[in-house]
């Protein structure tokens, strides 16, 4: 009886015996490509030079929360665009800009959070749709994970971490969020308001 490999397994014969191994000898199949964009993805993550400083640059992929698209402070433009920007017909996602102040001293890390709050008016909507408002859903880096108020909630997307915090040379990116996302916005009496978050 002659056997072959096939997939899923692998066979040797020889004057010894036959053996037959279902080890993978490959790479187990990869959901996304290196380069593809999901939604919340830190992407393009560079240092650079800015007026003697050295930053960390980076972009985040187009994503939603509750069908709407958060905002990031573009270092170019010096304003706040929104994530699925498109300019000349092509995507151009903004790029954020995070400065030695934006990393704790200790862990050397910064956290990138979807910030989102309610309207103003009082009314329950969450997240703010008026993309005026600076309750809008916001993607933002900072030294510490703040605390959810009344106003808004924070979602922890992911964390940067850098050798150095004036002068990074290497950086490491842990994500935590790879999907659009539904959230809810619970607030019951006088207790600070909770947020829930699915993935979609």
């Amino acid at each position: 009886m002659q056997i072959n490999p096939g997939f899923g397994y692998t066979f040797t014969s020889s004057g010894s015996g036959h053996n037959l191994s279902i080890e993978q000898p490959w790479n187990p199949i990869q959901l996304y490509e290196e380069e593809e964009c999901v939604p919340f993805k830190i992407k393009e993550v560079y240092i650079a030079t800015t007026g003697g400083s050295t930053v960390i640059r980076y972009q985040v992929c187009p994503g939603t929360l509750n069908n709407t698209v958060p905002v990031l402070d573009d270092y170019v433009s010096g304003t706040t665009v929104k994530l699925d920007r498109v300019t000349s017909g092509v995507a151009n996602p903004p790029i954020a800009q995070i400065g030695s102040a934006a990393f704790d001293a200790t862990s050397k890390e910064t956290f990138i959070v979807l910030r989102a709050g309610v309207p103003a008016t009082g009314t329950p909507n969450f997240p703010d749709t008026d993309v005026t408002s600076n309750r809008y859903p916001l993607v933002v880096a900072g030294n510490a994970l703040p605390a959810d108020s009344d106003t808004y909630g924070y979602l922890l997307i992911a964390k940067i971490t850098v050798d150095n915090v004036t002068t990074p040379t290497v950086f490491t990116v842990t994500q935590y969020v790879t999907g659009s996302l539904w959230g809810d916005r619970l607030k019951l009496g006088t207790l600070t308001a909770r947020y829930y978050y699915a993935r979609i």
